[in-house]
């Protein structure tokens, strides 16, 4: 298939555990161990199938084990345990009101109240629940919900790749893990990924909403190959080495761009609008991570508009590594946010 990837094997004897986040058109693995008591990187890799584009119409899920096993196997990924996450588009979350109750009963008016939450058959998918804090004299409770289709498909694709799957988790929670942990100021996190953008909402180290939109990364790829009627790959090349900074200098890229940039943004406001009341409290910065973090101007852009200091996340911060690596870290550790919180689960 021509499949280009990218290997940084560390190399290590001692018991590690894997973070596997398969996307839509790449998997990545971040392979961490225990070094008196700290995470310490391992291996991280990536294996990217750029035939999976918007010009050719196969899906990826079909491919995914072949493309996992061929990605430890040539990494010499030594760990047999997993962690896996699966994206927010295919789950759903929410956060309920309970009044004061113990964890039994919490756990008791879950079942009854997730009827009202979850838009499909309960006995479609697998809930599970966390007690995040209290509020207005109730407690908060965040409900997450996983199709069991899609758990099965995981759990095959880890077994099919000789590991031992130890937890399936929403991505964004593993991003929240990797980027804020315990940290109290209320954070906006956004991920432009290649099929959405997520954008979500942070609170004493806990998440309050994740809502996805479908306009993302691949899109702004494609409005820029038609607008400028350039190959796909050329448009991918202008996206990352001139992003929006080439916007000050060609009004049709303006054009192009700002409609899709304006849908982000406005959801984002959204989101800002209708939980401030519900907080009490000043949503102090936005992060993002992932792919398209990077490119260049998008922080920039998104803090005029939002008035809001944006900053680039490092799932690296709590991770020991090598020195001769912070160059290459610095560089494209943005992408490996959700593997490196996965893996940083076993850390907790």
């Amino acid at each position: 298939m021509g499949l280009p990837f990218n290997i940084f094997d560390i190399g290590s004897k001692t018991k590690s555990y894997l973070g596997v986040d398969i996307g839509t058109l790449s998997i990545k693995i971040v392979e961490l161990s225990n070094e008196n008591g700290r995470p310490k990187l391992e291996n991280y890799a990536t294996l990217t199938n750029y035939g999976l584009t918007s010009e050719n119409k196969r899906t990826f899920g079909g491919q995914a084990s072949q493309m996992l096993q061929r990605l430890i196997k040539e990494s010499g990924t030594k760990a047999s345990e997993v962690n896996m996450s699966v994206p927010i588009f295919s789950s759903f979350l929410t956060v309920m009101e309970l009044p004061r109750m113990s964890e039994a009963e919490i756990t008791n008016a879950i079942q009854f109240e997730a009827k009202k939450y979850v838009p499909v058959p309960l006995e479609s998918v697998v809930v599970d629940w966390s007690l995040i804090g209290e509020e207005a004299g109730k407690i908060l409770v965040v409900l997450v919900a996983i199709p069991k289709d899609l758990i099965n498909e995981y759990t095959a694709i880890a077994r099919d790749a000789g590991l031992k799957l130890l937890s399936i988790e929403l991505e964004t929670v593993s991003a929240v893990r990797a980027l804020i942990g315990n940290d109290p100021v209320p954070t906006i996190l956004m991920d432009m990924g290649s099929r959405d953008t997520t954008i979500s909402l942070v609170d004493g180290g806990h998440l309050r909403i994740s809502h996805s939109i479908e306009t993302s990364g691949e899109d702004l790829t494609r409005a820029l190959a038609s607008g400028l009627n350039i190959s796909w790959r050329r448009a991918e090349e202008i996206k990352k080495e001139t992003g929006l900074k080439v916007m000050n200098e060609n009004s049709q890229m303006v054009g192009i761009i700002t409609p899709l940039l304006d849908s982000i943004v406005n959801s984002t406001q959204n989101i800002v609008d209708n939980n401030l009341s519900k907080m009490k409290k000043k949503i102090e910065k936005l992060m993002i991570y992932g792919g398209a973090s990077k490119m260049p101007g998008f922080a920039e852009y998104l803090s005029s508009r939002l008035k809001i200091d944006v900053v680039t996340g490092n799932p690296f911060n709590k991770i020991i590594y090598p020195e001769k690596l912070k160059p290459i870290i610095d560089e494209i550790g943005h992408e490996f946010t959700v593997a490196a919180g996965l893996a940083l689960k076993e850390f907790q």
